[in-house]
């Protein structure tokens, strides 16, 4: 194996496979035509990542990941040259030289492929799924293994991205036409969400207890969790009919803040209430009140009406939507039953339930 090629791409495939491989010790570097590739592999998911590269002499050889990312990081910009002689891998950059002891290519294991047939997705798809709902997931020291996952779903000519800790639920969706029903862990989310961010057009596949995910720059297979996910459909059709309006999403943004600064703990709740004059968002704390009346268009039931949720699972989602989302949704169905939250953005749909806190 010889070749060359820009320090900087060289760092993003080596640091981006050791990352989602962490528990690996090997990366595997494979010079082919006029490409260079880095492919790890562990228990929970396999990748690789490609980027061009002048290529004299194909072949392949494992190599220490955290050593060589560590030894990457540290070089200067420019043209970095590689070249094996089993078992060593040389370096050559401007100024220096180095040398790792690397291994057999097989240390790395084989790289899963799949043979089932892919859907194309969305463009970006899951860089503009998993950010919506991820922060909504339940985390590990909770003691909810069920929860922790993010739950992707075809359904209905959409694909799903759905995540809940018991309390909220979040849902953001897509069109699409493939089929899919898996469960990913947050580490495979986020690397899922990397790749699409850094190349928009994909395909996925599900076969044999993993997700498999191809786009030309790279490619991926994550092996999906076992644990039986809510049904998350009977919690959103369970909901009952409320009071709606329609309010820009930038002042409720700053009415949420404003009603979170006064309260001496975030775990309290914030007062949510529709009325004549529109959508008040207040609370109050030994410290001080505050009280915002938001003017919106309002949909449904003409009842005043309220609810008591916490600042922080209003806010959360109200962040994660992208930019050009102007306006949102709220439907207030009582004091005792979930707020609904709901944007649209071209043909991203977003949906978060909030269940509200029933006590002061």
């Amino acid at each position: 194996m010889k070749l060359s090629t820009d320090r900087d791409a060289l760092l993003s495939l080596i640091a981006a496979t050791a990352a989602a491989t962490d528990q690996a010790p090997y990366v595997r570097l494979v010079a082919t035509d006029h490409a260079l590739a880095c492919e790890g592999i562990s228990p929970e998911l396999a990748i690789r990542v490609r980027a061009l590269a002048g290529v004299e002499e194909g072949g392949e050889m494992a190599v220490p990941a955290r050593t060589l990312a560590r030894l990457i990081a540290c070089l200067p910009q420019g043209t970095v040259q590689l070249e094996a002689a089993y078992p060593h891998l040389s370096i050559a950059y401007e100024g220096g030289t180095a040398s790792l002891v690397g291994a057999d290519a097989i240390m790395v294991g084989e790289f899963p492929e799949s043979d089932a047939d892919h859907a194309a997705l969305p463009d970006g798809a899951f860089a503009t799924l998993i950010p919506q709902v991820a922060f909504a997931a339940a985390r590990q020291e909770e003691g909810r293994p069920q929860l922790t996952g993010i739950r992707l779903e075809a359904r209905g000519g959409r694909l799903y991205a759905v995540a809940t800790d018991g309390v909220r639920l979040a849902m953001a969706s897509l069109p699409f036409e493939g089929s899919v029903a898996v469960t990913l862990s947050r580490k495979a989310a986020a690397l899922l969400r990397e790749l699409s961010r850094q190349d928009p057009q994909a395909t996925i596949a599900q076969e044999r207890g993993q997700l498999h995910y191809r786009s030309a720059a790279a490619a991926a297979a994550v092996t999906t969790l076992a644990y039986a996910y809510p049904d998350m459909w009977q919690v959103r059709q369970s909901l009952p009919a409320g009071a709606c309006i329609a309010v820009s999403r930038q002042a409720l943004l700053e009415a949420v803040a404003r009603a979170e600064a006064v309260l001496a703990d975030r775990r309290h709740a914030i007062a949510l209430g529709l009325g004549p004059r529109g959508l008040s968002v207040a609370a109050a704390s030994d410290e001080g009140s505050v009280h915002t009346v938001l003017p919106g268009e309002r949909y449904g039931r003409r009842d005043d009406i309220g609810c008591r949720v916490r600042a922080e699972f209003l806010a959360r989602p109200l962040r994660a939507l992208p930019q050009e989302v102007e306006a949102v949704r709220l439907h207030i169905t009582g004091q005792a039953t979930a707020l609904l939250l709901q944007a649209e953005a071209g043909d991203l749909l977003v949906e978060h339930i909030i269940m509200p806190v029933i006590s002061a």
